[in-house]
């Protein structure tokens, strides 16, 4: 039992040399946050996050150079030589390739006798056709596809 009343006895004492502590008006205000201070550091910073965006778009943007090979023109040409009207510079339209497409195989699996495939995140099954291209076969690990008469073999990476 003595030893439940020393801790007793500690515990009135702590309590007692707190309450004085309290009554003495000694305990300090919480600080007062300066708000305003926070709120003008988050704008500058801001402001300056912005500005090294711009530098940095400045500098990723590059100027139209001309050609290095065409000579400079004189200031004012000599008067006897004569002017020919100038001709139309022939331009060449070259004809755009179609983009290839691309096929993506995701997965094959089997239900009973016929097989599955999810290609670019479409399930077909043999002769399904996926963004234009026709399923020719599905193997354990492969689809054969038919892209405008060329063979293309999609394959699991194992």
């Amino acid at each position: 039992m003595s030893i439940i009343t020393e801790a007793l006895k500690k515990t009135e004492a702590s309590i007692q040399k707190n309450s004085l502590y309290e009554s003495s008006g000694q305990n300090k205000q919480p600080k007062k946050k300066p708000y305003l201070l926070y709120f003008l550091a988050f704008i500058a910073g801001s402001f300056l996050i912005s500005l090294v965006f711009t530098a940095i778009n400045r500098k990723t943007e590059l100027p139209i150079a001309e050609p290095a090979e065409a000579a400079p023109r004189p200031a004012k040409e000599p008067e006897t030589i004569q002017q020919l009207p100038a001709e139309e510079p022939a331009v060449l339209v070259e004809e755009q390739d179609k983009p290839e497409k691309s096929f993506l195989l995701n997965g094959i699996f089997f239900s009973e006798n016929n097989g599955y495939a999810l290609v670019n995140n479409q399930i077909v099954k043999e002769s399904d056709s996926v963004d234009g291209a026709k399923v020719e076969k599905i193997t354990e690990n492969t689809v054969e596809l038919n892209n405008q008469g060329e063979i293309i073999t999609l394959s699991t990476k194992r």
